[in-house]
């Protein structure tokens, strides 16, 4: 016979106990930028947009490059654009790849969460993965 302690709730899961904000007190400051990462899957019309973005209290971006790829290598004939935005929305063309591969050195400004770096795929094959990587340092906070 199978039997319980009290306290259970029917799934035996216990809640991860999350740090107080306030203990995160300590800088980290120039440790390489991680989460830069994103890709998708081109849909039917040929458009895919992706964003990377900084996430959390205190972490700060200084991207210097962005690298870009699409299965389909070096024979893709799509075009790619690198916008600066806001969250999801594009404000600033930083710079337009031909081939909807290459590497791009970025000369912008720090990000911080909110801010963000979107890249746009238009005329790519469909099916075809598409990724971007983000490099550079990052700041966060840690706990004491």
């Amino acid at each position: 016979m199978l039997r319980w302690g009290p306290g259970w709730r029917g799934t035996g899961a216990q809640p991860i106990r999350r740090t107080p904000v306030e203990f995160y007190t300590r800088h980290a400051r120039g440790i390489d930028l991680h989460d830069g990462d994103v890709q998708g899957t081109i849909p039917g019309g040929g458009v895919l947009t992706l964003t990377a973005a900084p996430q959390g209290l205190g972490t700060v971006w200084y991207p210097t490059q962005v690298t870009l790829s699409t299965t389909t290598g070096p024979l893709d004939t799509s075009t790619a654009q690198v916008w600066m935005g806001a969250g999801q929305v594009p404000v600033e063309l930083v710079a337009t790849v031909f081939s909807g591969n290459g590497t791009i050195g970025l000369a912008i400004p720090q990000l911080s969460p909110g801010q963000s770096i979107i890249v746009k795929w238009t005329g790519a094959n469909p099916g075809d993965i598409a990724g971007a990587h983000v490099v550079g340092t990052m700041d966060a906070l840690l706990a004491m």
